[in-house]
Parts: structure tokens; C-alpha cells; sequence
């Protein structure tokens, strides 16, 4: 995880959400084009799916053995940056805000995903079952004890991911919405022989 708190940058985050953005766009214009066919959907649910799995690898991995942490659980925002019980060294703040900024990243594609993998979910669902999955990784990290700590900073990054995940699937689907009220080709869909 840490090599990727070194890799954020402005240009970084810009890049990043610039292509979430064009992923949503994508999913949103081959929904639009093909009404249909299940296929933008699949799709939609096999990447969730796979970002899924990649995500819960990566936030429940262990850094010690199993059990042989403490169940340490930091409550109050800003605790993990500020009260650490000693004066930061100089790039220390700056580090610890790339970490919440990587923590929120985490979750932006799952709700821009989940937009099109289940499009009658509404945007509070989605945000709720973002901030849920976020609680329910924090629950397992205290239980594991396994060198991970249990933050609140954490469950408000998911919660800001979440929103820019629903966001940026909002905006992909009203520009493509907006691009058929101009007048996008509507494809037909022909069943396979």
C-alpha cells in the first residue's frame, strides 16, 4: 500500500479521476447505444466483482500474524494525523494525507461500478453500501488484530470516494443523456441466429 501513497500527486488524482470519469462515460454511452443487450451490465458486475476482490485483498491483508496485534481503534477524524503522541517530522503530514487521499480512491470505483452493474440502485444505496463495506472491512481489521488499526478517517474517505464514485457515474450518465437528447444514434440490438 505504501508504494502507492508515494505515487499521489495532483497529477495523480487528476489522472485517476479523469479516467474514472472516461470509464463511466464509456459504460454509460455502450448502455445508452445498446438498451437491450445485458452486456454493459455484465460487464459492469465482472469488474465490480474483480475490483472487489482486488479491494478486500488489499485492505485485509495482514501486516502482522493474525491475533497477535492490539485492537486499537482510533475515533476521533483526525486522530491518525494529528494526535500521534509526537511532533511530525517534516513530509510526515504530507504522507498521512496521501494515505487518505489513496483511502478514498479505494472507493470510488466500486459505486461508479455498481451505477451500472445494478442501474435501479439509487445514489443513497449506493452510498450507503459504500460506507457499509467500509465499516464492515473497519470491524474486521479490529478483529483480526493483525497490525491493522480500526480509524474513523478511514470511514470518512470511504464516504468521500464513495460520493465522487456516484458522482462521476451521475455525470457520465446525464452527459450521455443529454447526447441522446441531441441526437445519439440509438443502435438496434439484433439477437444472435
Amino acid at each position: 500500500m505504501w508504494q502507492v501513497v508515494l505515487g499521489i500527486t495532483p497529477t495523480s488524482v487528476t489522472l485517476f479521476l479523469v479516467l474514472a470519469l472516461a470509464a463511466a462515460g464509456a459504460l454509460a454511452l455502450w448502455t445508452a447505444l445498446a438498451p437491450d443487450s445485458g452486456a454493459p451490465r455484465t460487464t459492469a458486475r465482472a469488474l465490480l466483482a474483480g475490483w472487489l476482490l482486488l479491494f478486500l485483498l488489499a485492505t485485509l491483508a495482514p501486516s502482522q500474524p493474525i491475533g497477535s496485534g492490539d485492537a486499537t481503534v482510533w475515533w476521533r477524524p483526525g486522530e491518525g494525523l494529528f494526535d500521534l503522541g509526537a511532533p511530525l517530522e517534516p513530509g510526515e503530514l504530507a504522507m498521512l494525507v496521501r494515505r487518505q487521499i489513496a483511502n478514498a480512491a479505494l472507493f470510488v470505483p466500486a459505486p461508479l461500478l455498481l451505477r451500472f452493474a445494478a442501474p435501479r440502485a439509487s445514489a443513497a444505496l449506493t452510498f450507503l453500501l459504500g460506507v457499509g463495506l467500509c465499516l464492515l472491512i473497519e470491524t474486521a481489521q479490529l478483529l483480526m488484530r493483525a497490525g491493522r488499526i480500526a480509524d474513523i478517517d478511514d470511514v470518512l474517505c470511504a464516504a468521500a470516494g464513495t460520493v465522487i464514485g456516484t458522482g462521476l457515474a451521475l455525470a457520465a450518465q446525464l452527459g450521455v443523456a443529454a447526447m441522446r437528447r441531441r441526437g445519439l444514434p440509438r443502435r438496434a440490438v439484433r439477437a444472435a441466429p
